[in-house]
């Protein structure tokens, strides 16, 4: 189960960084910007992945459907 605490978050006018920890810098995170054609999640230990917006927008909304939930409670 998720804890509750803030994520480092690191924003823009064009862009935003949301790195999932709480404590270092080292853990996966979430780019996404104006000026990119494309979302980066990942971080160096687990590497990248690279998805265009429209990809990213359909994951976006299948996990607000709750398409996952059943897997991560």
């Amino acid at each position: 189960m998720a804890k509750d605490f803030e994520l480092i978050r690191k924003e823009t006018e064009n862009s935003l960084h949301i790195t999932f920890c709480k404590t270092c810098k080292t853990c996966p995170a979430v780019d996404i910007s104006t000026d990119r054609d494309i979302v980066i999640i990942g971080g160096d230990d687990e590497g990248y992945t690279e998805f265009t917006k429209e990809q990213f927008e359909l994951f976006v909304q299948e996990v607000k459907k709750g398409a996952f939930d059943k897997y991560i409670k």
